[in-house]
């Protein structure tokens, strides 16, 4: 399967956006369309469909990375790459979460030593180091994930999260970002393989998850009182995996020489469908980031499944691409764009600004200046060699 350029490009656009609006978050004094909807609050903004966003987009690479890897290596090996993937992102955002719920005082060593030596040894595990032909890394970058491990490892027995003398250290409270993603794209892989990775087959699998989940969160007794109720959360967001990822089946139905006409409009079609399914599903919770209720999962799936096609005739159809130079890093080095904020604010802490920088237009102007700093920053260690792959 060929390679699509618009999909890396609304990579880079979902990552920048993504840490836009973490760091608008601090800000205050600004439109409410700005910030996440309230849990108690039936709506939601263009700030919660960019969590979605990125799972959309993960679903869409889902294709590429099965097909090259089950090129490449066997079934054993797809699995347990899947498997080593899945749980970088479960350790990495378990690590994240409870960095932010630290107590400061009670921790073995400052927050301004423990928070950056996180994100460092991140790269030192899960860098992409050079191969030789055997594929085998050099024993120096061996040594580089040892030593990561090992400043991992000790992180975790130096963190507390209690009060002074209490012993108790990490709990997840809840997966975080890096791990809610990690859950799903497990499921989604499992699903997508397991149907046979056709496109009929990945619709059944969206169809019958989808229900699931759906049963789930309309209280059908026997699934809403059962273990499997307390995973509709991880559903919502495989369904959106799975909703990109059957983006990209469609992209390769239809006729070759009406490709990119056939290509726009079964995506469109499908986009309306799931934003459909969100206006029936409303009445059952409502729209909720927060509670990942049906009526959010499906109308984020329908606004990503709407919203790629406009790219992708803009980027692939048009060849009209140079106005997204700026997001290449975000788009190839996701995860070092994504740690790149909380490694410098981990180091500064989140006061270190004046009080004016962070309220109004300042705030907001502030936000697009780092959010354009760190794309820099990202872009300059990636041509130094660090490139994150998970």
């Amino acid at each position: 399967m060929k390679r699509i350029q618009s999909i890396d490009i609304f990579r880079g656009l979902t990552i920048f956006t993504m840490v836009f609006v973490n760091d608008l978050a601090g800000v205050a004094d600004i439109p409410a369309w700005m910030k996440h909807v309230d849990a108690e609050v039936d709506g939601m903004t263009f700030v919660d469909v960019v969590f979605p966003a990125f799972l959309f987009i993960v679903g869409m690479s889902i294709p590429f990375a099965v097909q090259s890897r089950l090129t490449n290596s066997n079934t054993l090996g797809f699995w347990r790459h899947v498997l080593q993937r899945t749980l970088g992102l479960l350790i990495l955002g378990v690590f994240m979460v409870n960095s932010g719920e630290m107590n400061i005082e009670a921790n073995l060593i400052p927050k301004w030593i423990w928070a950056p030596s996180l994100y460092l040894a991140a790269v030192m595990i899960w860098n992409n180091y050079p191969k030789n032909e055997s594929g085998e890394i050099a024993s120096r970058a061996k040594v580089l994930q040892g030593v990561g491990w090992l400043i991992l490892i000790s992180l975790y027995f130096l963190y507390r999260k209690g009060e002074p003398g209490d012993l108790s250290g990490m709990t997840t409270s809840w997966w975080g970002i890096l791990g809610l993603i990690g859950w799903a794209y497990l499921l989604s892989v499992i699903v997508y393989v397991g149907m046979g990775r056709g496109y009929w087959g990945v619709l059944a699998g969206f169809l019958g998850l989808g229900a699931l989940y759906v049963g789930i969160r309309a209280g059908v007794p026997f699934l809403a009182n059962s273990w499997i109720g307390g995973q509709s959360g991880h559903m919502a967001h495989s369904l959106i995996v799975l909703s990109g990822l059957i983006c990209t089946s469609l992209m390769s139905r239809g006729q070759e020489e009406t490709k990119h006409q056939h290509r726009i409009r079964n995506m469109l079609v499908w986009g309306l469908m799931l934003l459909a399914l969100g206006y029936f599903t409303d009445p059952i919770e409502g729209i909720s980031k927060i509670g990942a209720t049906p009526s959010w999962t499906f109308y984020c799936a329908g606004i990503c499944s709407c919203l790629y096609p406009a790219i992708y005739w803009l980027v692939d159809v048009k060849g009209i691409s140079n106005w997204a130079n700026f997001l290449e890093p975000a788009g190839k080095n996701p995860l070092l764009t994504y740690i790149i904020p909380p490694f410098i604010y981990g180091i500064l802490g989140f006061t270190f600004l004046p009080d004016f920088m962070n309220m109004g237009w300042v705030g907001f102007m502030k936000a697009i200046a780092f959010s354009l700093l760190i794309l820099a920053l990202s872009r300059w260690l990636t041509q130094k060699g660090i490139l994150l792959k998970l």
